[in-house]
């Protein structure tokens, strides 16, 4: 029988094989897609909002220039 000492060299010749990483990565990356294949969900549409005219601003109102005419007109007497 053999030891564990033994057994050494054979498992790191094993894992060092490149045949073995390769197929490792290969494996390890086909589960990833799977896993991800299952747990894939689309994502519900959004409905988008209009967004709505604002009413333009209103124009500078006159009657305030006219307010400050007259009370001119009325502090000069």
């Amino acid at each position: 029988m053999m030891n564990t000492h033994d057994f050494l060299p054979v498992i790191k010749a094993v894992l060092s094989d490149k045949r073995v990483i390769i197929t490792a990565v290969i494996v390890f990356l086909f589960m990833d897609l799977c896993a991800f294949v299952v747990k894939y969900r689309k994502k519900p549409k959004v409905k988008k909002v209009k967004k709505a005219i604002a009413a333009p601003a209103p124009a500078p109102a006159e009657n305030s220039a006219e307010e400050s005419g007259d009370d001119e007109a009325d502090g000069g007497e």
